[in-house]
């Protein structure tokens, strides 16, 4: 899933790189176009472009714009300060969405690394517990009677352990992805409002 992500992100950039003054040239009311990017991108590479999260904010800067120039008169072509706030704003929420959307399924491996030695040393506890009971109520004390009964319980610990160990290596790799995708979320979102108050500026701020 991260992989796709990647590739759709970079995708999209060698799109993105190629705008000129107009950001919404990408996204607009022709939706085949937008879905081939204007006939340049194939249907193999559409389907990367859909899990694209630099996309899905891109698409939500696209059409704040859009909305707000529809909504203003000739006189006043360009984004105010306050309009292009809102949108950052807006771009912003969008890039926390994308964060849910990427870290949601690490729940399992953060459950799995915290949990997983817990269970074990609970396993073990409890296979003791029973060894010494059957002790108690035999009056023996047998090495070759206990020592399965205790070999039992310890390896409720190795469980545990084995679950928890490759579960933390794998959290920390894709942790570690999914930082370097916000990342590149956050320098996006700061290229698209640079962008926006450049290309969108009031004629009367010229």
């Amino acid at each position: 899933y991260l992989n796709k992500i990647e590739k759709g992100n970079k995708l999209f950039l060698e799109q993105w790189k190629s705008l000129s003054t107009d950001l919404t040239a990408l996204d607009h009311a022709d939706a085949s176009s937008v879905k081939s990017m204007g006939g340049v991108v194939d249907e193999e590479d559409q389907d990367l472009m859909k899990d694209s999260p630099l996309y899905h904010i891109y698409h939500i800067g696209a059409e704040e714009i859009s909305h707000r120039l529809h909504k203003m008169s000739a006189k006043q072509e360009g984004l105010p300060g306050r309009s292009i706030q809102a949108i950052r704003a807006s771009l912003d929420a969008g890039l926390v969405h994308e964060n849910h959307r990427l870290t949601n399924g690490l729940v399992y491996l953060t459950i799995s690394v915290a949990g997983g030695p817990y269970v074990g040393l609970l396993g073990t506890v409890v296979g003791v517990m029973i060894t010494f009971a059957i002790i108690a109520k035999s009056g023996e004390v047998n090495v070759n009677s206990i020592a399965p009964g205790i070999a039992s319980a310890l390896l409720a610990t190795v469980v545990g352990l084995v679950v928890a160990i490759p579960a933390l290596f794998i959290y920390s790799y894709l942790n570690s992805r999914i930082k370097n995708v916000v990342a590149s979320m956050q320098v996006f979102i700061d290229e698209f409002v640079a962008k926006m108050a450049e290309f969108y500026r009031p004629k009367n701020e010229a």
